[in-house]
């Protein structure tokens, strides 16, 4: 009995299926034949109605779901930004002013205190008839246009961080001298000088106060100092000798660099005191705090020029002095010059200064820093802080032979070598040197002496990510 019921329930149920499949087939022959006689445009137009309805959701479910998945990064509080900047690398920060906009806006605020100096740059030289102006930026690689119409018809002499040095010359007898911002459009005009100086070196900032700016003489050891607010230049000539080859601003003073190794320091206190007190005789300062520091040759230095005069070499040294982390540093730029225009620099020493000993220990590890060399623009960066993997190591460009030429002085040099008929297809116009390389391979750069040298400049970190456009979505 139940296995008849059974079979009968099972008899039931699959007829009802097959009723169900019959339906359905012919509800899909039918709906067939009503699409077949609809008109191709018009099932194509509802094909495409239907499909971007089906779009439609599907990217309102995406938009709800990255509101459930992803955090509102700008609402992030401005105080909590600031505290993850500090923390991060200089090239960090430009990948998060793209996060957002309002990110963008508070990276990029103009020097902030929490923010760093800067990116470092180069400036093309040779275009003082341009308003605009070439910058490579070597660290990425990369070459821009920045716009400089208060430049025109001036020549870069230098910089400090942001700010430009620019110098008009008048009638080859007088300079015209101006710190320009290119950044913040800020401008300072300086007044005129005679065209006898071969370097300028700023304390600071001009925004800064008690900021005074140094000129040293080409042909001897006169000085010449100005301070904000003053209507002239004043002369200090009351150091003897050979003109200075270089000089640097460095915890509060000027340091000099004599014949020899020896320093002569200048406090900027007593120089700023005295140009405001008016202790001056017609335009001369006769009263300023000055130091001479006899310092030993180095011992390494002393075996180099030995050999190099055995070997009846033609080398010749470059000496620069930078600031470093609060150090006084000499760097010392070996080359040569050849028969073809072309200068080769061999290698690179660095010396610092040791006060208590009066003495130059040779350094052999940069450490974390990087060193840029250039007249009237030397620095150094921090290659952590930067957040480049390229530590220990100097950049250079190519400086003239003789350190007080500037390139106003020296328009006749350009194309010498075209005209010579010289081939320059193996010179650059800067280059850099690992500062342990000299157990490594042999280092020689070719740079051209008709073309006059670049010069380094800092980019301001706000300007860069201000200038960054930020990811917008969609």
């Amino acid at each position: 009995m139940r296995s008849l019921l059974l079979a009968a329930t099972i008899t039931k149920v699959s007829a009802k299926r097959m009723k169900r499949r019959c339906k359905k087939r012919k509800l899909s022959k039918k709906c067939h034949e009503d699409l077949s006689s609809i008109p191709s445009l018009l099932l194509e137009t509802i094909r495409r109605r239907y499909s971007a309805k089906c779009s439609k959701k599907i990217r309102k479910r995406k938009r709800e779901l990255e509101k459930e998945c992803y955090a509102d990064w700008s609402s992030l509080p401005r105080g909590i930004l600031e505290m993850i900047a500090e923390k991060l690398t200089f090239i960090d920060c430009l990948s998060i002013s793209k996060v957002c906009m309002s990110w963008n806006v508070i990276l990029g605020e103009e020097l902030p205190s929490w923010q760093r100096h800067g990116f470092p740059c180069l400036l093309v030289s040779g275009q003082q008839n341009k308003e605009t102006r070439t910058c490579i930026s070597i660290l990425e690689n990369r070459v821009w246009e920045l716009e400089l119409a208060e430049a025109r018809g001036k020549y870069c002499w230098g910089s400090f961080r942001g700010w430009l040095i620019m110098v008009k010359n008048l009638d080859y007898f007088y300079l015209e001298v101006s710190l320009l911002n290119p950044f913040s459009g800020s401008q300072f005009s300086l007044p005129s000088v005679w065209n006898f100086y071969h370097k300028i070196v700023p304390s600071g900032l001009p925004i800064e106060n008690n900021f005074v700016c140094m000129l040293l003489h080409s042909q001897c050891r006169e000085l010449a100092f100005w301070v904000t607010g003053a209507n002239s230049w004043r002369k200090y000539n009351k150091l003897t000798g050979e003109p200075f080859e270089d000089a640097v601003f460095c915890n509060g003073s000027f340091y000099l660099l004599a014949d020899g190794f020896n320093v002569w320091q200048i406090d900027v206190q007593s120089i700023y005191t005295n140009i405001n007190k008016g202790n001056d005789d017609f335009g001369t300062l006769s009263e300023i705090e000055t130091r001479f520091h006899e310092v030993k040759r180095p011992e390494m230095f002393e075996l180099q020029e030995r050999r190099i005069l055995q070997n009846r070499q033609t080398n010749q040294i470059l000496r620069y002095l930078v600031e470093s982390c609060g150090e006084l540093l000499l760097v010392c730029r070996y080359f040569s010059p050849n028969q073809q225009a072309v200068l080769e620099t061999q290698k690179f020493e660095v010396f610092a200064l040791d006060f208590c000993q009066l003495s130059w220990k040779k350094v052999e590890d940069l450490g974390d820093q990087m060193i840029f060399l250039g007249k009237c623009c030397s620095t150094s960066f921090s290659a952590k802080e930067l957040g480049v993997g390229i530590r220990n190591s100097i950049y250079f460009c190519n400086d003239p032979t003789i350190p007080w030429w500037n390139e106003w002085d020296s328009d006749h040099l350009k194309g010498i070598s075209s005209r010579l008929g010289f081939s320059m297809t193996n010179v650059n116009n800067w280059g850099n040197f690992s500062l342990g390389n000299e157990e490594g391979e042999p280092f020689c750069f070719h740079g051209d002496i008709a073309s006059w040298a670049y010069t380094w400049f800092t980019v301001p970190s706000w300007w860069c990510y201000r200038n960054i456009p930020p990811i917008r979505r969609n």
